[in-house]
Formats: C-alpha cells, sequence, structure tokens
C-alpha cells in the first residue's frame, strides 16, 4: 500500500506539472501574439507569421492597397518572397510577389504612379540564380533583426513577407540602415527585370551601414 500510495502522489505531481507546462506555454504564446509581436512590428522587426491587420503599423498604412493587387501569400510556393517599398520622395510606388516553383521564378509587378493615382501591373520572369542570391541575401539581412527604438521621418518604407518551407517571416518599417539596405537588394537583383525597382537603389549603403547610426 505505501508504494501505491507514493505511485498515485507521483502520477499526480506529474499530471500537475503537465497542466502548468502547458498553461505557461499558452500564457507564452498569447503573450508574444498580442504585446511581444506588436511592440516588435513598432520597432521594424522581423516577427514570425504574415503581415496581419493585428500589427497595423503607420508606415505601412498607404501600403496595404499596392499588397492587396498581389496574390496572396497562401498562393505563393514555399519559396517566395512578397514586399511593398514606398519611397518618401519618389514618384512611384511598387510592390512586388516572387514564388519559386521547381527551376522556374514568376512573379508579378504593381506600380503606383503618386501623381495620377494610376496602377499598373504586370508579370514578372527571374533568373533562379538570381532569385536565390536575393534570398540568400534578404535572409541574411531580415533573420534575428530585432528592431530599432529609433524614429525616422525619411528613409524608404517597406514591408515584407518571406515563405521558406513551413515558415513565414515578416517585417515593416522605415529604419534607412535596414529597410534601405532591403530595398537596395530589390534594386540589384530585380531592377534588370523591373527598372522600377531601381528607385530603391542606394549605392551608398555600405558607408551608412558602417557609421555609428546603424
Amino acid at each position: 500500500m505505501p508504494k501505491l500510495g507514493a505511485m498515485v502522489l507521483t502520477n499526480s505531481f506529474k499530471r500537475k506539472h503537465g497542466i502548468l507546462a502547458v498553461a505557461l506555454l499558452l500564457l507564452f504564446v498569447l503573450a508574444y501574439v498580442f504585446v511581444a509581436r506588436p511592440m516588435l512590428h513598432v520597432m521594424g522587426a522581423t516577427t514570425y507569421g504574415p503581415l496581419s491587420s493585428h500589427s497595423k503599423n503607420i508606415v505601412l498604412d498607404d501600403g496595404e492597397g499596392l499588397l492587396a493587387n498581389l496574390p496572396p501569400l497562401s498562393a505563393l510556393s514555399d519559396d517566395s518572397l512578397r514586399f511593398v517599398a514606398m519611397p518618401s520622395f519618389g514618384d512611384r510606388w511598387m510592390a512586388v510577389s516572387l514564388s519559386k516553383t521547381d527551376d522556374r521564378v514568376s512573379g508579378q509587378l504593381v506600380v503606383l504612379d503618386r501623381e495620377t493615382g494610376s496602377v499598373s501591373k504586370r508579370t514578372l520572369q527571374m533568373d533562379q540564380s538570381d532569385f536565390d542570391h536575393l534570398t540568400k541575401r534578404w535572409d541574411a539581412q531580415t533573420d534575428n533583426y530585432w528592431g530599432s527604438l529609433s524614429m525616422f521621418t525619411d528613409g524608404t518604407p517597406l514591408g515584407f513577407e518571406r515563405k521558406r518551407g513551413g515558415m513565414t517571416t515578416s517585417g515593416m518599417g522605415n529604419h534607412p540602415c535596414h529597410y534601405d539596405a532591403l530595398g537596395n537588394l530589390a534594386a540589384v537583383f530585380i531592377g534588370p527585370h523591373a527598372e522600377e525597382l531601381l528607385d530603391l537603389s542606394a549605392p551608398d549603403i555600405d558607408e551608412r551601414l558602417a557609421i555609428d547610426l546603424c
């Protein structure tokens, strides 16, 4: 009987610990979704999951309409990228989706003419090697980026969603040390296929990244 009692107590102790562990995990998830993730978005950090309405940011308010013209993330392959960029002093804003399937990379480009308000769309084709180089450098730039508390009125506002296998990451902001660097990557690798993306070129980005501000 003493052994049986000890087993009952042990099992009860394990069940309580299991329930506590599940409760703590649930609390952590809720804290991330409703507290940490919105705060990280405000700082422009890369977070898990797509851009969504519960994480709206003033940086992206004007870009949501352009993103809505692109295929949704769910319609893209498991190796894909969507982003919208809004150069502060540019004459046009643009949104791009790229999706890699087998050895083919296709996508769409949406351009807003800020003077006339007209929106144009066209398809994109990209070399697989260019896409692989772009996403490799994009991932290196965005993975583990925790954002910045610095606020800027200039810079190029940009929001992105990156899909890799079963994982999706996203970010939005206008910190010139981070988001201008992403825009420059788009200019370098997508610009040859869509000249509008050359508006995002930042030839001095390496010098900028070397200063204390960054």
